[in-house]
């Protein structure tokens, strides 16, 4: 299971040019990892825990629908996270990418065509993952 979540990420990160690529859980709890040497993934995934959290927080105080993914843009870097709800809308997964800001429109739209594949390949084995 886990090496078909790290062939996904590494599909993702090839094809994104992603300096790194991660499943958690949403405590932040790492289940597979692609990056560069130089990235920690558990500060990727405590941190898109807590930002998930956050938002959802938010989403609860605004009476906003589900969360369904964050974005956000710095100057040199771009992070993307991704919520994933299981069918039984309790357990909830992220999957977070790190890269360049993109480009253009295009090429964002492209990063969330990229997720959108990387969430639907996985969510067999994320389900599976949430029954344990």
């Amino acid at each position: 299971m886990v090496n078909k979540l790290e062939m996904i990420l590494k599909e993702l990160n090839d094809n994104g040019n992603f300096r790194a690529s991660l499943f958690s859980t949403s405590t932040g709890l790492v289940l597979a990892s692609q990056k560069v040497d130089e990235v920690d993934e558990r500060v990727i995934a405590a941190m898109g825990s807590l930002l998930s959290d956050a938002a959802y927080k938010a989403s609860e105080e605004l009476s906003l629908s589900l969360l369904a993914s964050l974005k956000i843009k710095y100057v040199d870097d771009f992070v993307i996270c991704r919520n994933i709800i299981m069918k039984d809308e309790k357990t909830q997964f992220l999957l977070a990418v790190l890269s360049k800001p993109p480009e253009s429109d295009d090429i964002e739209r492209y990063y969330e065509q990229l997720l959108d594949w990387a969430v639907q390949n996985s969510f067999p084995d994320l389900e599976k993952l949430s029954t344990i």
